[in-house]
């Protein structure tokens, strides 16, 4: 992941926050690319459950992500407040469908905590780190983990 999308342990970082469900989620911000409208996707036949399908943003076509299912919360709901937050990981772009965008601040290192060990069945790859803050606790996502995965063609 390239340095201005990853979070490195004991730095400052900038982040989005935005809400799926009644939970606040976050990303960093540069791993977003710009936040828009809600756009109707097209279908596309195979995808995941949690892909809805794909739009194309200035002639780039990509996924939307349903991020409402892709983290287990079953789908979203359409509402007037959704949008669709772009986010890139090196070559791959995204649009995660969210209930609403709430802020954009920096969030000091003493704030960022590693997700806690929940047994030996359990480790979310979508979860990068948790933010305190004086508000609430904030799950900073893994993009690259939240991205669909790429199947690597192999050569005939």
């Amino acid at each position: 992941m390239s340095s201005n999308m990853a979070y490195t342990a004991g730095e400052a970082l900038q982040i989005l926050s935005f809400e799926v469900g009644a939970q606040t989620y976050c990303v960093p911000v540069g791993a977003v690319r710009e936040i828009r409208g809600v756009t109707p996707p097209t279908p596309l036949p195979d995808a995941p459950p949690y892909v809805r399908g794909v739009i194309n943003l200035r002639g780039q076509v990509m996924p939307v992500i349903d991020l409402s299912e892709r983290l287990g919360k079953g789908v979203a709901q359409d509402s007037a407040r959704q949008v669709i937050i772009v986010v890139e990981n090196h070559d791959d772009v995204a649009g995660l469908l969210v209930d609403a965008v709430c802020d954009s601040f920096i969030v000091p290192a003493d704030a960022i905590s590693p997700p806690p060990p929940l047994g030996d069945d359990f480790n979310s790859p979508l979860v990068s780190a948790v933010i305190t803050t004086e508000a609430a606790m904030v799950i900073l996502l893994a993009i690259e983990a939240v991205l669909p995965e790429r199947k690597i063609a192999l050569a005939a």
